[in-house]
């Protein structure tokens, strides 16, 4: 056996459980030290930025808009009512004021009119037949006879007479020309066909069907009427229920029983003209009408969008001292998208929009 060998592993071995050894020692270290872990850095979060509203005063005005159409109470269509033709003239346009019998339109009637001429003559020759049988002395017998024919031939003339009369339109009433049919000589009518339309302009009304607030439309209450850009002075004359209004109490009208006092009642919300009308051109046409009910001046005013609700409480949130600040608030009027402030914000408050 080599000695020399035998040592050597013993050494090898001696060496190696000595490192072991050594490195189970807290003392003892053969591998590089740990780095040293650092705390995060501290950020500092940036100044937020809201945008806002500055609360100012205004007036506001809660209202009800309703679309409608002119209309008069006093309508007539003039028209050829026996039979049609062709026009022979229209002697009126719109805005012409007639009265009851004026001669508005008439049909061409050069046949009719030859006809009537070729029997005029012939009743003229039947009426000289009956004077000669007079001056001849001639019986009873031929006498009549000859008036007869002259009674027959009025008969017949008298027709071509209704005729030639139903080929002419006069004004049934007397009022203001509000529509005439473009049409021109020589052009074709049908009966029944409206040639004219007569209106009463003091008798002018919208007739309107409110979505909303239906129970303030009351009889006698005051409503602006807006036309082509004109504002018009106009009262309530008719609804559905009948109520009226009280100027006093701005309610419904009462008798000194307690009942209610009713006026005249139609299925829509019929709305006159006071005073001041528009042109006869208007009927027809569209307009609105706008009942003011409630209005305040020179009050604060904000969106109703910036009014939340904590906790039960209106609230809204003003940008104050560099601070976003919860504000509790108190509401008055209502319209539309604005509602009025009535405690809780003073003019001049930056309100926080976002």
């Amino acid at each position: 056996m080599n000695i020399f060998w035998t040592n050597t592993k013993r050494t090898v071995f001696g060496l190696a459980t000595a490192a072991a050894m050594c490195m189970s020692l807290s003392g003892c270290y053969f591998l590089p030290e740990e780095e040293e872990y650092l705390d995060p850095p501290v950020v500092k979060a940036s100044e937020v930025s809201y945008t806002t509203t500055t609360a100012t005063k205004k007036d506001i005005t809660k209202q009800v808009t309703t679309a409608g159409t002119i209309a008069s109470g006093t309508e007539e269509n003039v028209y050829f009512a026996s039979y049609g033709g062709t026009i022979k003239a229209v002697y009126v346009s719109a805005g012409d004021e007639v009265q009851e019998g004026d001669l508005i339109a008439e049909l061409e009637t050069t046949e009719l009119d030859e006809e009537i001429y070729i029997m005029e003559l012939e009743m003229q020759r039947e009426e000289l037949e009956v004077q000669i049988a007079i001056e001849n002395g001639e019986s009873e017998t031929v006498k009549a006879k000859e008036q007869l024919d002259v009674d027959l031939l009025q008969i017949d003339l008298d027709k071509l007479y209704a005729e030639k009369e139903a080929s002419k339109i006069y004004a049934s009433v007397s009022g203001t020309i509000s529509y005439v049919k473009t049409v021109s000589p020589g052009q074709t009518v049908s009966a029944g066909s409206t040639i004219a339309t007569i209106i009463d302009l003091s008798d002018l009304y919208i007739k309107i069907s409110p979505s909303s607030e239906t129970s303030e439309f009351l009889i006698g209450r005051s409503i602006t009427i807006r036309y082509d850009g004109e504002y018009y002075d106009g009262v309530i004359v008719s609804n559905s229920s009948g109520k009226q209004w009280d100027e006093e109490t701005e309610g419904v009208l009462y008798d000194e029983n307690g009942d209610e006092i009713l006026g005249e009642t139609s299925d829509d919300v019929i709305v006159a003209f006071v005073d001041d009308i528009p042109e006869s051109s208007a009927v027809g046409n569209s307009a609105d009408t706008v009942l003011v009910l409630d209005s305040r001046e020179d009050v604060i005013v904000i969106s109703a969008n910036l009014i939340k609700t904590v906790n039960g409480q209106q609230v809204v949130y003003v940008f104050k001292d560099n601070e976003r600040v919860q504000v509790s608030v108190e509401t008055g009027l209502q319209s539309g998208s604005l509602v009025e402030i009535t405690s809780g914000l003073e003019e001049g408050d930056e309100v926080i929009i976002r």
